[in-house]
């Protein structure tokens, strides 16, 4: 390679080489342990999607959209976490109105129409075409309440929680709502920088230390410590994109979109 080049012509020494060499090994670590965490997140891609084809996400590296409205969504308080949390009311409610329609009287009307053949109660002869009507009416009124009563008390008592938990529903949501926001906004800046400026430098630092090397300006250890510090640049960019979808899909979450 060029690092063992370098030395027999006697334009470097030993320690570049080995430096050189044990950069070398190190990148070859790197690469292979990248391309098994690459073969694990395709399996459990795979996992997620129900499927044993060998599908692949487009590597393009561009950040997700979103809008204003997912940015600054109109109504937190319609999430379905929310709603929910709501709905735990309105069975406490429920329940409070049944227990109470245990303490009603109970009204019940009766309508009965019937025939009778043959000899009759009074000794008389009825054919099947005779009909007889009979209403009932009757009213029951309840004796023991007592336990009614505990029950309306105790539905009262988890409305009431249900209340509370719907107050710290809010309150939780609408406080992860806005650290998503802040995440979200950081991130952006972020990327924004890298896309402005730091990917451009990256290119400007390994483009120059290319042509400084080629031209014996600087030496091999040189050389490396800047195309390293334009590789950490774009793997900075990497992350940041990562980042910021994170923050993207959450806010997503929140907004219910």
């Amino acid at each position: 390679n060029k690092a063992i080049l370098r030395l027999e012509k006697g334009e470097s020494n030993i320690l570049e080489k080995t430096f050189a060499e044990s950069q070398l090994g190190q990148i070859n670590i790197q690469m292979a342990q990248l391309k098994q965490d690459s073969a694990v997140w395709q399996l459990q891609f795979q996992w997620l999607l129900n499927t044993t084809n060998p599908l692949i996400p487009a590597q393009n590296g561009v950040p997700f959209e979103i809008t204003a409205d997912q940015v600054m969504p109109d109504s937190i308080a319609e999430h379905p976490v929310i709603s929910l949390i709501r709905q735990q009311i309105q069975v406490a409610d429920a329940n409070i109105q049944l227990e109470k329609s245990r303490l009603l009287p109970d009204l019940s009307v009766g309508y009965n129409n019937t025939s009778i053949q043959g000899l009759g109660a009074d000794d008389k002869i009825y054919s099947s075409s005779y009909r007889f009507n009979a209403f009932q009416a009757g009213i029951g009124i309840p004796i023991f309440s007592k336990g009614s009563r505990a029950k309306i008390k105790s539905a009262r008592v988890n409305k009431l929680v249900a209340e509370g938990n719907l107050e710290i529903g809010l309150n939780s949501f609408y406080s992860e709502y806005r650290v998503a926001v802040a995440q979200y906004r950081k991130y952006l800046e972020t990327v924004l920088y890298f896309e402005k400026t730091g990917l451009k430098n990256a290119d400007i630092i390994s483009s120059t230390a290319d042509q400084q090397m080629a031209n014996g300006s600087i030496n091999y250890l040189e050389w490396v410590q800047l195309i390293n510090q334009a590789s950490m640049i774009k793997s900075d960019y990497i992350d940041a994109v990562k980042n910021l979808n994170e923050a993207v899909i959450q806010l997503r979450y929140f907004s219910n979109k």
